[in-house]
């Protein structure tokens, strides 16, 4: 039996600035808020619930099937997953959006400030199973 997994494909961009966000915010101005951070470190992870249980099971052996919807940026990512057993012939390429990233900066006190981005994600509404299903012979 073949398994689908459905859901969100995305990276994370994780980014650490080395103060304290409280030192840049002025109560007074909190209205009227315009920062910028020179952050140390950037890491980019592959992430999204559905590329993550996939590529789990994959490492178990047991060959997922990826469903979602990402960018032309995937091609890395789609690598990664298929050398380690995921699947991702069903995964939708938007030719208008990006791949869904997740941007957060932690400061020193583990505070975070963070926006999602949906981009290709939001695309996933429009796919249908039933053609994975005819491709692979059933779920």
């Amino acid at each position: 039996m073949r398994i689908a997994v459905t859901g969100s494909i995305a990276t994370d961009h994780l980014m650490t600035f080395p103060g304290s966000f409280g030192d840049q915010l002025i109560a007074e101005q909190l209205d009227r808020v315009s920062l910028s951070f020179l952050v140390d470190d950037l890491q980019i992870r592959r992430g999204g619930c559905a590329a993550n249980i996939a590529f789990g099971m994959g490492c178990l052996g047991l060959k997922p099937i990826l469903v979602g919807a990402v960018g032309t940026d995937f091609a890395d990512y789609r690598s990664w997953l298929e050398r380690h057993g995921v699947d991702s012939d069903s995964v939708h390429i938007s030719e208008a959006h990006h791949t869904a990233r997740f941007l957060c900066t932690t400061d020193e006190h583990h505070n975070q400030i963070a926006s999602f981005y949906t981009g290709a994600m939001a695309e996933a509404r429009n796919l249908e199973l039933h053609p994975t299903v005819d491709r692979v012979g059933g779920l």
